[in-house]
């Protein structure tokens, strides 16, 4: 179960899974899908491809392909940071010591901002635009 909103702006996004009923039910104030509003899908620019989504409460996908080189990866995470304008989700590549970041805001359910870090300095800072409601990647 998703018990997620974000009805509060500018407020740091926090997101946890409570076990206390006995199942993992993920509470996140900056949620990838809430009322009309879905970032889930796959997103590409003419130099990278990119597709976001929840396996499950608390488990999200991310599957990234450089179109200029055809390297792919496929990452899974719960790292939730930025605020409630603007939600980040943070998925590490730890053999070859990389962070992705996808960050978007509610207004644009259609665009999502790909930035991938090494020793933290920005390596790639991409705007992608909404290619389909397809999910690629996976577990």
């Amino acid at each position: 179960m998703f018990a997620a909103r974000a009805d509060r702006p500018n407020q740091p996004c926090r997101a946890s899974v409570d076990t206390s009923k006995g199942t993992d039910d993920e509470v996140n104030n900056c949620p990838i899908t809430v009322g009309n509003f879905s970032i889930r899908g796959t997103f590409s620019n003419p130099n990278w491809r990119a597709s976001f989504w929840a396996w499950e409460p608390a488990y999200y996908i991310l599957y990234v392909e450089n179109k200029k080189v055809g390297s792919k990866i496929n990452l899974t995470g719960f790292n939730v940071a930025g605020t409630t304008s603007r939600p980040q989700y943070r998925f590490v590549d730890g053999d070859r010591k990389q962070t992705y970041v996808i960050s978007f805001r509610y207004a644009e359910p259609n665009a999502i901002r790909l930035e991938i870090y090494q020793n933290n300095r920005a390596i790639v800072n991409e705007l992608l635009a909404r290619e389909s409601d397809k999910r690629i990647g996976g577990p």
